[in-house]
């Protein structure tokens, strides 16, 4: 790994990615299906990263409205209104999967949407479930074996969480600056009703007491100005 290269933990892409899509407007409960297609993109190699921060302005979720599902010889035809891949994807595998245990086999046809390659994580997401899904806009959902572990569940995870993510460290202070959108500007309320405590108008601190030594209540009393 060179020195331009940064080792970014799971916990750390996570919180970025998961900022970032507050600030497209995605609705608080598929945030964290479309996180998990970011993270599985980045681990197939896929657009990963830098697709989130070349295309997050078109994460538009007003194109949901616009999707289109039918029944089309025993599995799904899908017009994704244009819809970027990640917007589908989650919603999308569940009923593939789902067709796939009633039938056997499914096939899925998907057609207009942003970033196709990105379809492919579609792979990842059927592990889960003990299921198995090839092909990139014309699927063959099939069952397969149920996971047996949580190792077994997402190996791609497991092995982000064993090794992290090898980010170009450019690619990265990039994504970070623009998580940081998501953030109330630094100020004395903003410090004051930050993490798992808040200090009242008259001083008292609600919340969890803090439990390190080196907690400064300055820290919450007062922004620093450069």
């Amino acid at each position: 790994m060179s020195a331009a290269t940064w080792n970014v933990s799971v916990r750390e892409a996570r919180m970025c990615v998961e900022r970032i899509l507050l600030t497209c407007g995605i609705p608080s409960g598929f945030v964290h299906g479309v996180r998990d297609c970011v993270l599985l993109s980045e681990s197939l190699g896929l657009g990963g990263f830098a697709c989130l921060l070349e295309s997050h302005a078109r994460l538009d979720w007003s194109r949901h409205a616009a999707i289109r599902v039918e029944d089309h010889d025993n599995g799904l035809r899908v017009d994704g209104g244009g819809a970027h891949a990640w917007l589908l994807l989650p919603t999308l595998v569940d009923l593939a999967v789902d067709l796939a245990r009633r039938n056997g086999v499914a096939r899925v046809l998907v057609a207009n949407v942003e970033s196709a390659l990105e379809l492919r994580v579609a792979a990842g997401l059927a592990h889960r479930y003990g299921a198995r899904i090839t092909g990139e806009s014309i699927w063959t959902v099939m069952n397969a074996a149920p996971p047996r572990n949580s190792a077994d569940w997402d190996p791609l995870l497991r092995q982000a969480m064993l090794k992290g993510f090898d980010v170009d460290g450019a690619l990265w202070r990039a994504v970070h600056e623009l998580s940081n959108g998501a953030l109330a500007p630094d100020s004395v309320a903003s410090r004051r009703h930050a993490g798992p405590v808040v200090l009242a108008d008259d001083g008292k601190l609600l919340g969890r007491i803090p439990q390190d030594d080196d907690f400064d209540m300055n820290m919450l009393t007062k922004v620093n100005r450069r």
